[in-house]
């Protein structure tokens, strides 16, 4: 079994990008280093598909998305 997927792994992701990237690049990049269907989740343990994990990261303000560009927020990401 792997190792489960957190928000903050997007995050990661993200930040390799330098913090700010088209959310279609940012798709393509989860798909690529996390398969195309990944399930992410948080740290109560609710799963998220990537355009949940989005959401979910947006409404905790770890990240932004606007005008189809998605960059990180204000809010610290959990550490694991």
């Amino acid at each position: 079994m792997s190792e489960p997927l957190y928000g903050h792994d997007l995050l990661s992701l993200l930040l390799e990008k330098g913090g700010s990237c088209r959310l279609e690049d940012l798709r393509a990049a989860s798909a690529t280093v996390h398969g195309p269907d990944a399930v992410y989740c948080n740290c109560q343990g609710d799963s998220f598909d990537f355009d949940g994990v989005i959401a979910f990261l947006g409404s905790k303000g770890k990240a932004t998305v606007v005008d189809g560009v998605v960059s990180l927020g204000m809010a610290p990401a959990c550490q694991h």
